[in-house]
């Protein structure tokens, strides 16, 4: 009688269609991403690598940047910093990059933003709002050159520019 049972579930799954195998398997990635490992895991297991979507422009190693959950995986393109040379230790760059949260709930969700860094500030702007601050900024450079154009021309003995390199070099000043 299980002879009879177990036959009559073999002739049933006859007709369920084959399944795929996993190599037979292409992943179709939308372009402008490409297909990159993973690692997700609390870093006390050996973690599971996964493939995501990345965006062409994303720097992050997602497998030396682990991540705990597959929702904690972000993309961040590379930086556009703005230092200002200056004798005070406490120097504060500005960093703006392309940046995305596939899994966020904010007002980005689901869409890269440009991130701009200051001190550990980080602000998030679509692409409307981040058009907005790169016009105020080259607004903002504009005047810069034309208040360092007003100035006097540098004495030729000695001027800032050459103080500076001096010190970057290691020479006396």
């Amino acid at each position: 009688m299980t002879t009879n049972a177990i036959s009559q579930h073999i002739s049933a799954l006859k007709g369920v269609p084959s399944q795929p195998t996993a190599a037979s398997v292409r992943p179709v990635v939308k372009p402008g991403y490409r297909l990159v490992p993973a690692l997700v895991g609390r870093s006390t297991d050996p973690g599971t690598v996964v493939y995501v979507e990345c965006p062409v422009w994303c720097t992050v190693d997602h497998v030396a940047d682990r991540s705990v959950f597959l929702e904690d995986i972000n993309h961040q393109g590379a930086p556009e910093v703005l230092a200002l040379p200056s004798d005070h230790p406490a120097r504060v760059p500005v960093e703006a990059y392309l940046s995305w949260w596939p899994a966020s709930h904010d007002d980005t969700a689901g869409e890269p933003c440009l991130s701009v860094d200051i001190d550990s500030e980080v602000m998030v702007y679509g692409r409307t709002a981040a058009l907005a601050v790169a016009d105020q900024l080259a607004a903002f450079a504009e005047n810069v050159r034309r208040l360092a154009e007003s100035l006097p021309a540098d004495k030729p003995s000695r001027s800032q520019a050459d103080e500076a390199l001096r010190r970057v070099r290691g020479e006396a000043v």
